[in-house]
């Protein structure tokens, strides 16, 4: 018999304290943010990267990218490791549409920061995809492949690679192609929501034809992404030695550019 029932009162008067544990449990998850490795975009980050929060990641070719997904592994284990994980867990989903996992750059990048590389690269779990229905195909498997690990970082770089393809590709309707994306991005929504993961996608870009506009490119497939992704990170490369991050489309954050170098050593801040 419940309390409502013995004490005779009104279902909604009793305090559910089920509910009162579990936003306690999730508050403090969400305090276990992941670092990007700089001081100065984990500050307009909000302290870095928020669990149950999915991030975008955009900009044109050779503007760290990809860098910067190398880089969240590497991070991801700085966090993960206290934790304590049994051996052979797996702290960071990697899906990779492009063929651009390096794990010479992940050893570097470790080096650089005195931590175990082979420890690193254990802790990954790298998934080569090779077609918007692999990835959903891998999307719908990845929930079981959760609840066997401690990870809660999710990279998937980059996430319109295939639809960018599919565009283009005479053998594949319009509605096939978008009803795949759809699909795929439902399940990204739905597995960062249910296990609060730290969800980072990059994306491939086109040209933003408005005119003087601040944000030079915009991602392809930006009117299905806008839906999904919470936080948008602009990547601009000005000149040799000048590159900004631009936090445009918080959900929560207010909107913010600073400076960033890319070095053997990773994403970096700007000396000024």
């Amino acid at each position: 018999m419940n309390p409502s029932t013995i004490l005779n009162i009104k279902k909604e008067q009793v305090i559910d304290l089920d509910g009162i544990f579990r936003e306690f449990t999730t508050n403090k998850k969400e305090k276990m943010l992941l670092s990007s490795g700089s001081k100065y975009i984990d500050k307009i980050l909000g302290g870095g990267f928020h669990p149950g929060k999915i991030y975008l990641i955009f900009g044109a070719n050779k503007t760290g990218k990809t860098q910067f997904s190398h880089q969240l592994c590497v991070q991801s284990y700085k966090k993960g490791v206290k934790r304590k994980p049994a051996k052979n867990s797996r702290m960071v989903y990697y899906f990779d549409t492009e063929n651009t996992f390096r794990a010479e750059r992940i050893r570097e990048l470790a080096n650089t920061r005195g931590l175990p590389s082979d420890s690193i690269l254990k802790s990954i779990l790298v998934s080569q995809i090779m077609s918007n229905s692999a990835l959903l195909m891998a999307l719908n498997n990845l929930e079981g492949t959760i609840k066997k690990n401690i990870g809660d970082v999710l990279i998937i770089d980059s996430i319109n690679n295939y639809y960018r393809y599919e565009q283009g590709n005479k053998a594949i309707s319009f509605y096939q192609a978008k009803t795949t994306f759809m699909s795929i991005l439902n399940k990204i929504y739905e597995l960062t929501e249910k296990y609060r993961l730290i969800t980072i996608a990059t994306a491939q870009i086109a040209p933003n034809f408005i005119e003087n506009a601040i944000i030079k490119e915009k991602p392809v497939g930006n009117q299905f992404l806008n839906h999904f992704f919470t936080e948008y990170l602009y990547l601009s490369s000005q000149d040799k030695d000048s590159n900004y991050i631009h936090l445009v489309n918080s959900s929560f954050l207010p909107e913010k550019k600073i400076f960033y170098k890319i070095t053997s050593a990773g994403i970096e801040d700007h000396s000024i």
